[in-house]
């Protein structure tokens, strides 16, 4: 055989193989980013189950706030809701409103000339934000979870948003 076919030959089977090879690669990095972010989530029953309710990016999931409200129920004093969520490994804050009822009470009184009088009589509410990164299969996934609380310090709402952010 000429030299010159072997050579070819050579380089055709390196130019075949080397799409398989990447193939197989990405198939193998994608098994062990599944089973890595798989793990995570086991290891996490909370974000777990909202996980199993809402995969995909949201500002408001319903099924993930369901998932919450069974493990941590409409009534429940707050610092034994914080203590949970923070045992789940979110960092949680208090928050002095959130920005969208800020917003829209204020856009809703400037469109009817009023102004916000801070001696109103509505019942005082406190609000809790608490956060969480966790990894995602390309990128991570930003869990926000915001509670509303009761003036008697009672879990009154929640609110759960997923953002998937990607490199």
């Amino acid at each position: 055989m000429p030299k010159f076919i072997r050579v070819t030959l050579i380089i055709c089977l390196v130019l075949t193989a080397v799409p398989g090879v990447l193939f197989a690669s990405l198939w193998l990095w994608s098994l062990y980013q599944t089973a890595k972010v798989d793990s995570f989530y086991r290891e996490n029953r909370l974000l777990g189950a909202m996980r199993d309710g809402q995969k995909e990016s949201t500002n408001d999931s319903a099924s993930a706030r369901d998932a919450l409200l069974k493990v941590v129920p409409l009534g429940t004093d707050k610092d034994t809701v914080v203590a949970f969520l923070r045992k789940e490994g979110l960092g949680c804050r208090a928050i002095a409103e959130p920005v969208t009822h800020a917003a829209l009470r204020k856009s809703f009184l400037e469109a009817r000339g009023m102004t916000d009088s801070p001696n109103d009589s509505r019942p005082k509410k406190q609000w809790v934000d608490c956060q969480r990164q966790a990894p995602n299969l390309m990128g991570y996934a930003h869990w926000i979870v915001d509670v509303e609380f009761d003036a008697d310090a009672r879990l009154s709402d929640a609110r759960v948003a997923i953002w998937n952010i990607f490199f």
